[in-house]
């Protein structure tokens, strides 16, 4: 029973299970585009949400973004920024689609990606990504940073100090 009523540990798969799945749609998104970059070029400007050189920029540099930081993401490599980039190309989505884009459809499946981005973007991979080895590095430097200021209070003590401590060690 306690599979079913788990309310502890660690959501370490679940981020992992959501990186891959939303990961992978963003990288194979980015892919499709990327092969008929002209054909996508030509869909950002018939939305006619952008001047025709700023939609010709945003076609062509979008695809790229997709697979660049929808494989970062699905590894869990530079996780926030990663996570920022695909929010804000989601974002576009959103403003340049609606929130309702044709009828039948409940809402933009964009909403649901931009929500899943910002989740990571504020709780970061996980435990099963490879952002934890940046992490260990930051902590080794940060123990190295104590044991270094621990040992300079230690140097910095007074030689009047000392020698009344010496002083009183001697005279009890």
């Amino acid at each position: 029973m306690s599979l079913f009523f788990k309310a502890h540990g660690t959501p370490s798969i679940g981020l992992l299970f959501m990186r891959v799945v939303v990961g992978s749609y963003t990288l194979i998104l980015g892919i499709m585009q990327a092969r008929n970059i002209e054909s996508y070029i030509n869909k950002v400007k018939a939305l006619s949400v952008f001047s025709e050189n700023t939609a010709f920029i945003i076609g062509f540099v979008t695809p790229f973004l997709l697979i660049i930081f929808g494989s970062l993401y699905i590894m869990g490599f530079f996780t926030p920024v990663a996570s920022l980039v695909l929010a804000l190309i989601s974002v576009v989505k959103i403003f340049s689609r609606g929130l309702f884009p044709t009828e039948g459809i409940p809402f933009n499946k964009d909403i649901i990606f931009f929500v899943c981005f910002v989740l990571t973007f504020f709780s970061g991979a996980g435990r099963l990504s490879f952002d934890i080895l940046l992490d260990r590095k930051k902590k080794k430097v940060k123990e190295e940073e104590k044991a270094a200021i621990v040992t300079a209070e230690v140097v910095s003590v007074k030689p009047d100090e000392i020698k009344t401590e010496e002083k009183k060690e001697k005279n009890p």
